[in-house]
């Protein structure tokens, strides 16, 4: 029988710096015995579902049906719209299988997603923007994962490319959890481009930075930061002094510099297709940079921006999180380890080569029944028919996972890239609709261990991005933020859906 590990649990009651220092930095899962100590958090109310429908009811929704063959979600199953009263109302049916409420995204307009998606948008005042055991990480997104199975259903096995905070509400939740070098072994869809040092996976067709954003999006930060110390430096430098002019001329090199990078980047956007000459239109969206990371500021203080009034406008197709439907740019750094490990990862499974995937880069192809019967664990999911273990010789050689019984009132931390496959099942003591519910913030992965107070190496990006995230901070709607294609398309996967718990 393969080994299984057990993980670390600690207190929640844990301080921000110990939490950073022993498992943030050091980019190991821990569970947390309790949830939020967080005076606004009331997530515990959620549970009611009378509450929900009272809270949220009105919504709009997207929701997974479980896959006919596999038993399984996080397939590419056509998602169904409903108002979210709606779904709350089927989950009091006693007759399954019955839909998933996960990650929402837009089929139609993939680009359109928010860091509140719905319902989370309706229950604002029930949590943190930032839990206070997180310190001072950046959000990416927060979700509400609710479903209903007596026997158990799974994710599949994949990784996410942001921090992971997950707060079991109700029911329990088997976690399968492999470290991110695993990549070679564990047979992804996508060939990967880098493994960064802090563990992101980055794929040749969604390269990223360390810290999740691309090229391109961390180019126009950077051309705001120096945009704004340009103004303020003219405004207090009316004495021309020879220091001043220095200063003044080193800034708008580096801005110059920098919008030549952008040209280059939305240049390489345009290959194979028409030629841009508009050097206004290679830099749109640049204002947008401010809007699409806004709400995930990690200040203390819960954002205070109304929804934006113009959800219908044109939006940009740029993304500044996981998910984009072109590949955006590529690092050269460490080009010959990535080609090394990625060369690895296709020899482990060379008889999967072929037409082009349906699944995101970030989900493996190991079936979930395969996976479970090789870890000797108990499964609802199906084999394949055409299914052999010869096809995934990686997974005998991946190292021991962990295996992780969380149960509700329980917190998983878990860094980016880091694999997991979930099982949920439904309690069978719940007092209405027997429900397993789960709430989870995304972060962007810090690259700067060593320091807690600034966890993002790029401190001009970052220290731009915060400061126009701040409430109160100027006209930045809260509500608006574009995290990448997910289209599904014919049964392809433009980019990255996320994972389906």
């Amino acid at each position: 029988m393969p080994k299984k590990l057990k993980l670390e649990r600690v207190d929640p009651g844990t301080s921000a710096e110990e939490f950073f220092s022993r498992f943030v930095s050091k980019r190991k899962p821990v569970v947390l015995s309790g949830l939020l100590d967080d005076a606004t958090f009331k997530g515990k109310q959620w549970t009611d579902l009378t509450y929900l429908a009272t809270k949220a009811g009105d919504v709009e929704v997207m929701v997974e049906p479980i896959h006919p063959t596999a038993n399984q979600y996080g397939t590419d199953v056509e998602r169904i719209p409903m108002p979210f009263r709606d779904f709350l109302k089927s989950l009091r049916d006693d007759q399954g299988p019955h839909p998933y409420l996960t990650t929402q995204y837009s089929d139609e307009d993939p680009d359109a997603e928010t860091v509140f998606p719905p319902p989370t948008n309706a229950l604002k005042d029930d949590f943190p923007t930032v839990p206070r055991i997180m310190g001072n990480l950046f959000l990416q997104q927060v979700n509400l994962w609710l479903g209903k199975s007596r026997e158990g259903s799974s994710s599949g096995l994949h990784h996410d490319f942001h921090d992971n905070l997950y707060c079991l509400l109700q029911g329990k939740k088997r976690f399968v959890l492999f470290p991110p070098s695993e990549v070679k072994n564990l047979a992804p869809y996508g060939t990967l481009d880098e493994l960064h040092p802090n563990g992101l996976i980055s794929y040749e067709d969604i390269p990223v930075r360390a810290d999740g954003l691309s090229k391109r999006a961390a180019c126009k930060a950077r051309i705001g930061a120096l945009e704004r110390q340009i103004d303020a430096l003219k405004a207090k430098g009316k004495g021309k002094s020879k220091a001043h002019s220095k200063e003044l001329k080193a800034l708008m090199d580096a801005h110059d510099e920098a919008l030549d990078e952008l040209a280059m980047l939305a240049l390489d956007d345009q290959e194979g297709g028409d030629e841009v000459d508009d050097f206004d239109a290679l830099m749109g969206g640049l204002d947008d940079v401010e809007a699409e990371l806004a709400a995930g500021s990690s200040s203390p203080s819960k954002a205070t921006a109304e929804e934006d009034d113009h959800d219908d406008d044109e939006e940009a197709e740029e993304w500044y999180g996981i998910g984009t439907s072109k590949s955006e740019d590529s690092e050269d750094d460490n080009e010959d380890e990535a080609s090394e490990e990625g060369s690895e990862a296709d020899d482990s499974d060379d008889s999967l080569d072929g037409d082009k995937p349906s699944e995101p880069s970030s989900f493996s192809r190991i079936p979930t029944a395969h996976l479970h019967q090789f870890l000797d664990i108990p499964t609802t999911a199906s084999l394949p028919p055409d299914f052999s273990p010869h096809d995934f010789p990686g997974l005998r050689k991946a190292t021991a996972p962990y295996v992780v019984e969380l149960s509700a009132g329980e917190m998983l931390y878990l860094p980016a890239s880091w694999w997991h496959e979930v099982t949920s099942t439904s309690p069978d003591d719940a007092k209405e609709g027997d429900v397993h519910m789960a709430f989870n913030y995304w972060f962007y992965p810090p690259d700067a261990l060593d320091d807690f107070e600034k966890p993002y190496e790029d401190s001009l990006v970052w220290s731009y991005l915060r400061d126009k995230g701040r409430p109160g901070s100027g006209d930045v709607p809260a509500e608006r933020i574009k995290v990448g294609k997910r289209s599904r398309e014919k049964g392809d996967s433009e980019g990255l859906k996320k994972a389906k718990r």
